[in-house]
């Protein structure tokens, strides 16, 4: 335990102590990857810890952007929230959503939820271009007022707001909710023999990844200063499942470090190192690649792998 705290500590400075190291290019892109990971441990907490698998993640970062981008922009709806207001709402109308849809699609059992999960993105999209007015259609559009100006407040805003939703998420999963969480991810009909209501504890995980995931949505959008339909994109749910993979479901530190590192592949080091080397392929190919070889030869993870290897 004291290990593991003097490492986040450590961790933790590194992080602080980065904009006066890197390049402001380089800084910016890390900002972005810190945001990118809430979504991915957001997505590790109903996936990780209560094995339903969520395939519609992106459904409520593209929500929570929307909201967000719409309330700072009042051409828009005639709102001009405060940024950090229109941040939160932005998780809390995810959360809402999310609600609704697990109380229905969380009494299914089986491959029938990820099945529903999967629809949502493509069917929120659509309301982007029917309602281009408002959403701005396939181009979407920028913002008009937010209190982050420079590339080190951005950086330093999307840090403390990773750091906060961890450590939430983290007593969360520590909690007697986490033990039921777990519990139903272990054998949900034998939770329900102890007492477990499993669709209350499902419906609750589902709010709590989407509220997490909505605050992760603005925080794109203003960290951006724009909002476009890619943010409920099959492939930014690809590099989610494949980071979460990476470093290994149930365990949050796992998909926070692999969500970094896949990040930073994507828009920094691995194309340059595909356009060095002159390999006739592109950094998709790689990642969804690793992705498959993950799944079949460390489907445990990162993190897994290397906690068994210390036991030993």
């Amino acid at each position: 335990m004291r290990i593991a705290r003097a490492f986040n500590a450590l961790a933790l400075i590194v992080a602080a102590v980065m904009p006066f190291i890197l390049p402001e290019a380089y800084l910016y892109i890390l900002g972005l990857a810190y945001i990118f990971a809430i979504m991915v441990i957001s997505w590790d907490l109903m996936v990780g810890y209560t094995g339903q698998v969520n395939l519609g993640h992106t459904t409520f970062v593209g929500l929570g952007a929307y909201v967000a981008a719409i309330l700072q922009t009042p051409i828009r709806a005639g709102l001009s929230l405060h940024p950090a207001l229109a941040i939160i709402t932005g998780g809390v109308v995810a959360a809402g959503v999310g609600l609704s849809i697990g109380i229905i699609t969380l009494r299914l059992r089986g491959y029938y939820f990820s099945l529903v999960t999967a629809i949502l993105p493509l069917v929120f999209m659509q309301t982007v271009f029917i309602w281009r007015e408002l959403f701005g259609g396939e181009e979407g559009f920028a913002i008009e007022n937010t209190m982050l100006t420079t590339t080190v407040e951005k950086y330093y805003f999307s840090l403390a707001v990773l750091v906060v939703s961890l450590v939430v998420m983290k007593k969360v999963v520590d909690s007697r909710i986490g033990l039921r969480f777990m519990a139903l991810r272990d054998s949900e009909e034998l939770a329900e023999s102890l007492g477990i209501n499993a669709t209350k504890y499902k419906v609750l995980a589902f709010a709590l990844s989407s509220f997490f995931a909505g605050i992760a949505g603005a925080m794109v959008v203003n960290y951006r200063v724009t909002v476009s339909p890619e943010l409920y994109g099959v492939p930014l749910m690809l590099l989610i499942i494949l980071s979460a993979v990476l470093g290994g479901l149930g365990t949050l530190y796992g998909p926070l470090a692999g969500a970094i590192v896949i990040y930073l592949a994507k828009n920094w080091w691995l194309g340059q190192i595909i356009r060095t080397l002159s390999l006739p392929i592109n950094d998709d190919i790689v990642l969804y690649a690793l992705l498959i070889a993950v799944g079949i030869l460390m489907p445990e993870g990162l993190y897994h792998k290397v906690k068994v290897n210390k036991q030993k």
